[in-house]
């Protein structure tokens, strides 16, 4: 079995051939040794001309020698294609995996599924020997909110709403509307996917309605392709969609409201930190102080508010201060009992 030294060398050295460009002026032993060490394989610049004359023996090297410091890189036409995946992909594969799993259509999540296993295997050898492979067992993401576990999505369902989408077909399902503890049976034109913290959504419309509607992916049940084109909604951008407001919820979605209310002194630091927008402005007094925002009107609005009970008290819209007492009376009723 070969050392570790020579497990390191051979690993250093296939970075390396990565490293190289295919095109232009090449690139040098010293930018070569920085991009190495960034990728945790430290080494000298004298190690890596070294590694490049011993490459060049085996592989179509070029150096270009028509100015110092010399450039390294891959002698055109080049074909040549090395397999596997840099660290740095393997940990973009890694820690995006999971993510990708509900948005990306189950076909092409088999064909990257080697990909996924090859970085995942190669992050593991090389743990030992580049600081970089260990990344992902340093870094974590957990919600600002209370986290719920996510539901669960029936896989044959998700393929075939992915397959709708992908081929712009209307599909029949089965859909339990939550609020209304009901099941229909609805007809869906699907527009796109959006993750919302834990949950999945299809964005789509429900012919004969035009207008785009929200459907919780995990509530759709035994859906059936139809062999007719989506009804196509004019002007309908996703990314445009998901940073208009639309996915907070609300009666009022996309309406924006001038929010003003008092905070006590320790909201105050927070949202000096992490306004509630671009806008925001804030006024101290003795006991806390006075804020002033543009913000979208929405459920999601009130729940932020309604958990600082006892550290916000909103003086205006006076319309979303009447529906904040009415929500704090029931509340209080529902302890009275």
């Amino acid at each position: 079995m070969p050392s570790n030294k020579s497990r390191d060398t051979l690993s250093r050295q296939w970075e390396l051939l990565k490293l190289l460009p295919i095109k232009g002026s090449g690139a040098t032993a010293s930018s070569l040794q920085r991009r190495l060490a960034e990728m945790g394989f430290p080494t000298t610049k004298r190690t890596v001309e070294r590694d490049l004359v011993d490459l060049s023996s085996v592989f179509p090297l070029r150096i270009n020698d028509k100015s110092k410091p010399y450039g390294f890189s891959w002698s055109p036409p080049t074909s040549l294609q090395l397999p596997g995946v840099s660290v740095y992909e393997a940990l973009t594969l890694q820690l995006v995996q999971e993510m990708l799993r509900p948005l990306m259509p189950t076909a092409m999540l088999t064909a990257l599924q080697p990909h996924f296993e090859q970085a995942n295997k190669k992050l593991k050898a090389l743990a030992r020997i580049s600081p970089v492979a260990d990344w992902p067992s340093k870094v974590a993401s957990v919600p600002a909110h209370l986290p719920l576990m996510p539901p669960q999505i029936d896989a044959a369902s998700l393929a075939l709403v992915q397959q709708a989408l992908l081929e712009e077909k209307a599909f029949r399902c089965r859909y339990y509307s939550a609020h209304r503890d009901l099941v229909s049976t609805l007809t869906l034109s699907p527009l796109g996917l959006v993750q919302r913290g834990s949950v999945t959504y299809l964005i789509a419309t429900a012919p004969p309605h035009a207008d785009v509607r929200q459907f919780a992916l995990h509530r759709i049940s035994n859906p059936e392709l139809l062999d007719i084109p989506s009804e196509p909604s004019n002007g309908f951008d996703l990314r445009e969609y998901a940073t208009s407001g639309a996915m907070q919820f609300g009666d009022n979605v996309g309406r924006t409201i001038t929010l003003e209310a008092w905070v006590n002194t320790g909201l105050l630091g927070l949202l000096r930190e992490t306004p509630l927008s671009e806008d925001m402005q804030t006024m101290s007094d003795e006991d806390g102080g006075r804020i002033r925002a543009t913000v979208t009107d929405s459920w999601e609005l009130e729940w932020w508010l309604l958990s600082h009970t006892g550290s916000i008290a909103v003086t205006a819209p006076e319309t979303l201060r009447q529906r904040l007492l009415q929500r704090l009376r029931r509340g209080l009723e529902l302890y009275d009992e």
